[in-house]
């Protein structure tokens, strides 16, 4: 399986992990709710009514009771009416509160029993304490007589809507276990089932990333075996062609010497393909060469090297009339070779006066400062400016831009990164497309020699221009 194939399953066992754990909480709060339901009906519900039926039928009993210790002949002694009126209240309390519960799935039937067979009893017991209060004695013997079946049939209707009641929440304490015992053994398994899931997302991250370590070891030594060739072949070439091409450029000018009029143009021309052929072989020379460690003790004056490269480049800026400008800098020494840094310097500044186009502002300044033991080199432009899109990639080998038509392959900004990087320092740029362009570089300063040693500076070929001068 390739690295994307791996990338894929990630995401896929990545999304069913997250989906099953959330499977798993929706499920549990769905069971948890269902269990809310049970155990609210059971607590604002069966119980209150097993508690009102309860009461009323002990209470029913002891009514009976009272009544019939009641005597009509005795009307004055009405302790036990008043007791009676008593619990005749509370039992109608009771039953009344029990019927504005909510009723329970066919509970309706056992209420109308209910409502029917004790209101029977409550309607014969008032009768009878009036009757007891009026010294009525046939009249209460009577309803006494009434009374036995009545409230027997009211204590059966209350016994049947207990046992009613009583079966219900045996019913509901059942589904409470029955959703308990499920939801627990449903959750294990999608706990399970997640985390099953969730390891082979982590196997599957494992070896997506071990692939992704091996693709990348084999990129990098590709790239690396490709440097590596390029270093050679650009040695080969270097060797093998630059040699013949001196040879030929002095046989060229042996020849200009005695050439006539008709004859010289083409030796010009010839002679400027010759230089753009050992302009190219030393782009790719210096391109390979620029990734060598620098020496331990290598070091050189910025001020010589600037001064050389700008005098060199003055030349070419007076044929496109350009002003170059070295803005004046303090003496301060550079961790590389005078030779490296000549390099940098050297395709920094003819890239700048390269690419200046047809710009009516024609200027190109150098400047340089030492700041937190590195030095900075700017090199700042009036050109056209390069496009945002290729500012990203233009440090990389061979990048040119889209209306390039100056000479050059694209190795100059290349070597400098790499002659940059190879001695620790950094390379950016700052670019406004009309404005210009500021390429700078920052290079470590060499350490500052010991006392009494002669510094070790390498020699740089004096030039003429003065340093922090113009150049037209």
């Amino acid at each position: 399986m390739g690295f994307p194939g791996y990338r894929s399953a990630l995401i896929f066992a990545s999304f069913i992990t997250v989906a099953s754990f959330i499977a798993v909480t929706a499920y549990s709060q769905n069971r948890l709710a269902n269990l809310d339901t049970f155990s609210s009906a059971i607590e604002s519900n069966a119980a209150p009514s097993l508690e009102y039926l309860g009461r009323s039928g002990v209470r029913l009993r002891r009514l009976l009771q009272l009544l019939r210790e009641g005597d009509p002949a005795r009307p004055g002694e009405r302790g036990s009416s008043m007791t009676a009126r008593i619990e005749l209240l509370a039992i109608e309390e009771d039953i009344d509160r029990y019927l504005k519960l909510t009723p329970l799935a066919d509970e309706a039937e056992v209420w109308r029993m209910l409502r029917a067979d004790v209101g029977r009893a409550t309607d014969v017991a008032k009768a009878m304490l009036d009757a007891e209060a009026d010294g009525d004695a046939v009249r209460w013997r009577r309803l006494l007589r009434e009374a036995e079946p009545a409230f027997d049939r009211a204590g059966r209707a209350i016994v049947t809507a207990l046992e009613f009641d009583a079966k219900q929440v045996e019913t509901l304490a059942r589904e409470v276990r029955d959703v308990r015992r499920d939801t627990l053994r449903t959750m294990v398994l999608l706990d399970a089932l997640a985390t099953a899931i969730a390891v082979a997302a982590a196997f599957i991250a494992d070896r997506a990333a071990r692939e992704h370590e091996r693709l990348l070891q084999a990129h990098n030594t590709l790239l690396t075996t490709r440097v590596t060739e390029l270093d050679r072949f650009a040695g080969r070439m270097a060797h093998d062609v630059l040699s013949p091409l001196d040879t030929i450029a002095i046989g060229l000018s042996l020849i200009a010497r005695h050439a006539d009029a008709t004859a010289a143009p083409h030796i010009e021309r010839t002679r400027r393909a010759l230089q753009r052929v050992k302009q190219l072989v030393d782009g790719l020379l210096t391109f390979a060469r620029s990734g060598a460690r620098p020496g331990a003790d290598a070091r050189c004056a910025l001020t010589d090297v600037l001064a050389d490269v700008t005098a060199d480049a003055g030349e070419a800026a007076r044929e496109k009339g350009i002003t170059l400008v070295v803005e004046p800098c303090t003496e301060m020494s550079v961790a590389c070779s005078a030779a490296v840094l000549t390099s940098i310097l050297q395709n920094l500044v003819q890239n700048a006066i390269r690419h200046m186009g047809d710009r009516h502002v024609r200027r190109v300044s150098v400047r340089a400062a030492a700041t937190d033991g590195r030095a900075r080199i700017e090199v700042e432009d009036s050109g056209p400016g390069i496009p945002e899109e290729l500012q990203s990639t233009i440090f990389e080998p061979f990048v040119r831009g889209r209306h390039e038509t100056s000479d050059g392959v694209g190795l100059g900004l290349a070597t400098v990164k790499r002659l940059t990087e190879a001695h620790g320092g950094s390379v950016g740029l700052r670019s406004r497309a009309g404005v210009g362009t500021t390429f700078w570089v920052e290079l470590p300063l060499a350490a500052a020699a010991p006392s009494g040693d002669p510094p070790h500076d390498e020699p740089a070929v004096r030039s003429t221009a003065p340093h922090g001068t113009v150049v037209h």
